[in-house]
């Protein structure tokens, strides 16, 4: 809960296990929090996790739902891909 939290608040930067990433991100005009650094390999674990994936501008993006169900899907991340390092993002 508490990652999720500060996730969606925008000031914080999670890297996980295998070199995935959680950040918030803007995306035609809603915020978003977006894992990045997966591999093709990892693609159907992620979304029996339950995130949905996008191809944006040619190139495949998965993000975490933003609702009810988004820290429970944080929860298995993690719980998969221990969190790393904890990092402040800059403000822009």
């Amino acid at each position: 809960d508490h990652a999720y939290a500060a996730l969606i608040e925008g000031k914080t930067i999670l890297d996980l296990a295998e070199g995935l990433q959680l950040r918030r991100v803007r995306v035609m005009g809603a915020d978003r929090i977006e894992l990045s650094g997966f591999t093709d390999a990892m693609r159907e674990r992620l979304r029996a996790f339950g995130l949905f994936s996008e191809i944006i501008s040619w190139k495949l993006r998965f993000f975490v739902p933003v609702g009810a169900d988004g820290a429970t899907i944080i929860g298995k991340l993690i719980g998969t891909y221990p969190i790393q390092r904890v990092g402040e993002r800059e403000a822009a």
